[in-house]
Formats: structure tokens, C-alpha cells, sequence
């Protein structure tokens, strides 16, 4: 264990990469840098029609609903408000408004003691803090990852909680990074949150958070969330019945996604419960003794007992994910155990298998992630920028140009073979398995939407007068395109298969008054379906016109008048 020791290692060291970081994500935000489109890459849209609907006043779970935390969205959509930053390293980036400053206070706290050992816990944060990528790839070609951005929040504020909770000793330092941490990861994830609250328990149990520091942590968050809950019209409350919701949606596969998770993270939680068996056993005569003495609270506080609630708390979150910087806070707990073998001290053979082990267990992970975003970034020597003139910072993308002309290629299939879409609809699948990580299906996304938004923006300069804008679609930055409007209560995300819930009246009225539906029809794929099926009702008075050859208009009446004359 390390027990606070202290060394002569500038802890300056620390803040100096800490603040490498605030300023290498500031310059980049504020350049029009573009990234190579990616798997899923439209998820990063869910962040633009988030920033459109909070700037015109609606709030999330209170008048939309969402499947995750209103956090994420508030902090992008204040990242976003820069002139033209690329929308993915804007949502992925807005975290660190959040995480700099509380590992800063991890850092202060710990560099007191150990400079040497601050630097250890911030270099594996300035890695996963700045390569907006997912562990695991979910396509063999390299992009960057626009989805589980959300996931990658939660991943980064465990891993400062646990680095706080094992490290920090002035207890009001550590009681302000809680609260701070503890709200936002229930504010954007509640997973994220269970699994934090555990890890505190755990830390109240070791004696290393104080009974007062517990009380004033609790008491702060549970103040600031009522806070939130009366200056927001009830986004609390709203929140946690949108979650009910999506428990109930979900519930039957809750299960399966645990062992989804085992497996998905088995190449690192199979070394650290090794690693906790080795530390285990080489300790069995000190926890059998204090176990027989009654020092539950040293128990509580051994290696193997936090390496175990870790990757307990980390599979938890994860049963829930897919994809995102997986098992990201075993970090520090592998930094508690590998910084406290003394080598001196320790029989050679015994330090190598530990040392080992700990190596086995973080590394990977943290190769992949540095692999996955250089084969990204180096790739874009041979890239193309894509060719859109009405995206905005959401255009900000390059390809290959081969992958570009296969998007154009499978976009005049698509127009041309209705009757073999509508046989793939019939089945109940998609044109591809892996459609929505496919590059061609991404890239064509984005070439579909720029051709939309120009078809609209033509029909205004005619005269078409229109407000709010929704697609049937999983993403809708339509409005945030457009400088448009979302209709209220319609879920952001739309996934009809996980999250959207049943529409009742108020959401079905919404529908009905919308001026404009866009409907995708290269491919008219099954989710597009889905969500036409739910809505169905609410568009039986809308007129569907031809606005692309890839996009579907379905007016409100009093709009279809207007596109008439």
C-alpha cells in the first residue's frame, strides 16, 4: 500500500501535463480540424440536436426524452458555442470542463506527498482524456469512434473518483471531488453513478473517507441536485422516470449484457482478478490476522479488496455499454499496488510476476486505444475531405476516396432496387449486418443530409415557411443545420428498438404539429420503418412529397399549402 511517502519529484511535473492537455484540447477546438469518419459515426450528431434544443429553451427529460444524463448535453453544447470546432472532439472534449479540475485537486492533494506518483495517476488520465477512441474497434478499417461518447464521460470520471477515493488524504479536497464527481456521473449516466457510489462505500468502509467527509459530500450533492431539480422544471425526477422507462424496455436482457460485458473486457479483468488472487494468497497471513483481530476497516483498505470492488463496479457500468474506453478505472488501483512493491525488499521472482501481472492488466488497454487513434490519424495522409457545402463544423470529416465512391455507388443501388429493400425490410434485417458501422453507409449519411438541407434551404429562398423539423431517423441535427427548431418530447436518439418508449398523447400531438418530417429512403432501412410504424397516426394528415432522391418530406398540412402555391 502506499501510505503516503514522500520523494524529492517535482510534483509540478503533474500540472505541467494537466495543463498540456487544457491547452493542446483549447487550440484544437478552436482550429477547423477534421477527423476521419468512423464507426457509428452519426451518434456525434445526437450532441448537435442537443445544443439546437437547449439554445431554443427546451430541457432535457423535462421536454424530451432522453436515455441518458442532461450533463453531457449541457457541457457540448457549451464547447459547441466556439466558432467551428469539429463536432466530435467538441462532445468528446466538454468532459474535461469536469475532469481537469477535479483531478487537478487529486493532484494537488497527492503531489503534496509524491510527486512522482501524481504524474503516474495523471499520465494514463492525459492519454484517454485526449484520444477520443474506444478500446475495442467496432470495424476493421480505422475511423474515429462517434458513438459511446457518453460512455467514454462516465469511463474518465471513475477512473479521477477512484484515484481520488484510494489517494487523496485532505479530506476536504477529497469531499469536493466526490460531490463533484458523484453528480455528474449521476447527471450523465446512472450506471456510472451505481457503480461510483459502490467504490465510495467501499472507501467509507477503509476508513478512508471520514464519517464527516461522507455526511458533507452527501449532503452537498443531494443540495445541488435539488437545485438543479427546481431551476430546471423537475429535470431530476424527470430523469429518473425516464430511466424506469428504459429499465422496463430493457429489462429482459439485462443478464445477457452482464456476460456481454465479462467477455468484452476478459483480455483485462481476467489478469486483474489473477492479479487480486496473487496479492491474495502473498498476503493471506496479514488479512488472516487482522481479519481474526477485528480491523475490518484495514481489510476494507487491502489491494485485492479494492482490485475485486473495481472490477465488480467496472462490469457493472459495462453490462450496460457498448463500447466506449472499457475498465478505464483499474488504472489507479493498478498504480496503488504496482507503486507499493518495494523491489529492494521483495524476492526478485515474486516483484516480476506482480509487476507483471499489473502490466497485463492496464496495458492492453491502453495500447489499443493509442493503436486504434494512430491507424486513424495517420491514415488521413491518404484521405479526402468530404465534399459538403451545408453541414457546417458537422462536415468536418475526411475518407478514402474509394470508400466515398462506394457511398455514391450504393446510393444509386438504393435508389434503383426498391423491391430488394423492401425484401431485406420484410425479413426484419438490414441491408448490411454492420450497416451502421459501415464507412459507405456513414459517409453517405452526411452526403444525404447536405443534399436535404440544400433542397431546403432552396424551397425557403422560394418561400416555404416552416419551424420545426424532426426525421425518422436515429439522429436529428436537421434543426441545429437548418437554425431551425425540434419538436418537444420526441427522443433524442432514437433507437425504436431500445429507446424509444410508446408515445402517449402529448407526444403523438407534438408529432401531429410538426411542420416538417424527413423521412431517409436510401436505404429505407428497418429502424426508419420502425419509427414511421410509431408515429404512423400522428402523420395521417402530413402530405409526402419527393425532396431528394433520398429524402422523403412528409408537410403539415398548412406547410404543404404554402409548398403548393
Amino acid at each position: 500500500m502506499v501510505t503516503g511517502t514522500t520523494n524529492t519529484f517535482p510534483r509540478w511535473y503533474a500540472f505541467a501535463v494537466l495543463g498540456a492537455l487544457s491547452t493542446l484540447v483549447a487550440v484544437l477546438l478552436v482550429l477547423p480540424v477534421s477527423l476521419p469518419i468512423g464507426a457509428m459515426y452519426w451518434d456525434s450528431h445526437l450532441y448537435l440536436d442537443a445544443a439546437n434544443r437547449i439554445s431554443n429553451g427546451q430541457i432535457p427529460h423535462a421536454d424530451f426524452f432522453a436515455p441518458v444524463g442532461a450533463l453531457g448535453y449541457y457541457l457540448s453544447a457549451l464547447v459547441l458555442m466556439l466558432p467551428s470546432p469539429q463536432t466530435l472532439l467538441a462532445s468528446s472534449w466538454s468532459i474535461l470542463l469536469i475532469t481537469v479540475p477535479t483531478m487537478a485537486l487529486v493532484t494537488w492533494d497527492v503531489g503534496r506527498r509524491d510527486g512522482l506518483l501524481a504524474l503516474l495517476l495523471v499520465l494514463p488520465f492525459f492519454i484517454f482524456s485526449l484520444l477520443p477512441w474506444n478500446t475495442t474497434p467496432y470495424y476493421p478499417f480505422p475511423g474515429a469512434d462517434g458513438f459511446a461518447v457518453y460512455n467514454r464521460h462516465t469511463a474518465q470520471m471513475l477512473y479521477v473518483l477512484v484515484a481520488a477515493v484510494i489517494f487523496m488524504r485532505h479530506q476536504v479536497a477529497l469531499g469536493a471531488a466526490i460531490t463533484i464527481l458523484m453528480v455528474g456521473l449521476f447527471l450523465i449516466k446512472i450506471t456510472g453513478f451505481i457503480s461510483g457510489g459502490l467504490l465510495c462505500v467501499i472507501a467509507f468502509a477503509s476508513g478512508r473517507v471520514h464519517w464527516k467527509t461522507a455526511v458533507a459530500s452527501a449532503t452537498t450533492a443531494v443540495a445541488l441536485l435539488g437545485a438543479v431539480e427546481l431551476a430546471a422544471q423537475n429535470m431530476v425526477s424527470a430523469y429518473l422516470s425516464d430511466i424506469l422507462l428504459l429499465v422496463g424496455m430493457n429489462a429482459e436482457g439485462l443478464a445477457s449484457r452482464f456476460v456481454q460485458a465479462a467477455s468484452r473486457t476478459s483480455g483485462t479483468t481476467l489478469f486483474a482478478v489473477i492479479l487480486g488472487l496473487f496479492i491474495l494468497w502473498k498476503t493471506r497471513s496479514d488479512w488472516t490476522a487482522k481479519f481474526r483481530a477485528g480491523k475490518f476497516a484495514q481489510l476494507f483498505d487491502h489491494p485485492a479488496m479494492w482490485l475485486g470492488a473495481v472490477v465488480f463496479a467496472g462490469l457493472f457500468f459495462e453490462s450496460q455499454n457498448t463500447g466506449n474506453q472499457e475498465m478505464l478505472l483499474l488504472w489507479p488501483v493498478v498504480i496503488l499496488i504496482a507503486y507499493g512493491i518495494n523491489i529492494r525488499e521483495t524476492r526478485p521472482s515474486i516483484a516480476f510476476v506482480a509487476l507483471g501481472l499489473c502490466a497485463a492488466t492496464v496495458l492492453p488497454m491502453t495500447t489499443a486505444i493509442i493503436q486504434h487513434a494512430s491507424r486513424a490519424l495517420f491514415g488521413m495522409v491518404n484521405h479526402e475531405p468530404l465534399q459538403v457545402q451545408n453541414l457546417k463544423n458537422a462536415g468536418q470529416l475526411t475518407m478514402r476516396s474509394n470508400m466515398s465512391n462506394r457511398a455514391r455507388s450504393m446510393r444509386e443501388i438504393y435508389i434503383e432496387t426498391q423491391a430488394y429493400e423492401e425484401a431485406v425490410l420484410d425479413a426484419g434485417a438490414l441491408p448490411s449486418f454492420l450497416l451502421f458501422s459501415d464507412f459507405d453507409f456513414q459517409i453517405l449519411h452526411h452526403l444525404n443530409m447536405d443534399e436535404a438541407v440544400g433542397a431546403l434551404k432552396d424551397l425557403e429562398a422560394e418561400g416555404l415557411e416552416y419551424e420545426t423539423v424532426m426525421t425518422l431517423d436515429f439522429t436529428n441535427p436537421f434543426p441545429w443545420l437548418l437554425d431551425k427548431q425540434a419538436p418537444l418530447h420526441i427522443t433524442i436518439g432514437a433507437d425504436p428498438f431500445r429507446a424509444v418508449p410508446s408515445p402517449d398523447e402529448e407526444t403523438m400531438d407534438a408529432v401531429r404539429r410538426t411542420d416538417l418530417v424527413l423521412v431517409p429512403t436510401c436505404p429505407f432501412s428497418l429502424n426508419v420503418k420502425a419509427l414511421f410504424d410509431i408515429y404512423r397516426e400522428a402523420l395521417d394528415e402530413h402530405q409526402r412529397v419527393s425532396l431528394t432522391s433520398c429524402h422523403d418530406a412528409l408537410m403539415h398540412p398548412s406547410v404543404y399549402e404554402n409548398f403548393k402555391s
